[in-house]
């Protein structure tokens, strides 16, 4: 597997803060890849079936399903961990947060904290504007 390479261009967005619009940078996304298409450079470059990765992810996804929305931590060596995250409004008391638990409930998230190997790639990874 070769070095990445990240495009950066640039949006107007409105910040909040002070009212005004700026740009912003962001990485350029081309394209979303298809799932086939994973599944067969993985197959190529394991050296194995496609059927053969295919039931290999399936029992990844069952497991991160089953896993990660049980409240555990899953840590995938070089990729990172994944993990639920809840938002909700605070409390003054417990009494106060059990009446209220519902409506102060905001959303349940997955979220991924990238391993360090994957930092290092990122921090190597080569930055091309496409600023003019």
């Amino acid at each position: 597997m070769g070095t990445g390479q990240v495009n950066i261009s640039y949006k107007k967005r409105r910040i909040a803060y002070d009212d005004s619009e700026k740009l912003v940078g962001q990485a350029v996304r081309y394209s979303t890849i298809p799932y086939a298409s994973v599944i067969s450079y993985a197959a190529q470059a394991a050296n194995v079936s496609e059927a053969s990765i295919v039931l290999s992810m399936e029992a990844l996804f069952d497991a991160m399903d089953y896993f990660v929305l049980n409240g555990h931590m899953v840590k995938i060596p070089n990729l990172g961990t994944f993990y639920l995250s809840v938002r909700m409004k605070s409390a003054a008391t417990k009494e106060e947060f059990i009446a209220n638990f519902y409506k102060n409930f905001r959303n349940l998230t997955i979220r991924f904290l990238p391993a360090p190997e994957l930092k290092a790639k990122i921090a190597k990874t080569a930055i091309n504007t496409m600023v003019e």
